[in-house]
């Protein structure tokens, strides 16, 4: 998490001083979470992560992939994405078939 943290905060050409006063706490607090010397706090977290517009999951570089079932979406977590715009519901529908037909074949 500490690359991540440095990572993200040069990304956006931001220093430790503009962290510490996005997040509200003091210079050397928001130092010592990319030193490694402290944890920060669930809260201070979740605010890193909305900060930069991202999941815990991504801040703290865990890759979770659940299941997605496409053709339940009583089970679903999440939005199929295509050029950038969620798929409407027929869309779904018409994807199911294709994949449905194309499986039926050789």
């Amino acid at each position: 998490m500490l690359k991540q943290l440095i990572t993200l905060r040069k990304q956006k050409k931001l220093t430790i001083q503009n962290m510490a006063d996005a997040l509200g706490i003091a210079k050397s607090t928001y130092a010592s979470y990319e030193t490694g010397y402290r944890q920060p706090p669930v809260d201070a977290l979740i605010k890193i992560a909305d900060f930069f517009s991202i999941s815990l999951d991504q801040l703290v570089d865990r890759h979770f992939f659940p299941d997605f079932y496409l053709d339940q979406p009583e089970k679903a977590h999440g939005r199929l994405f295509i050029d950038g715009r969620t798929l409407t519901e027929e869309e779904q529908k018409e994807v199911i078939a294709f994949i449905k037909v194309k499986r039926r074949l050789p």
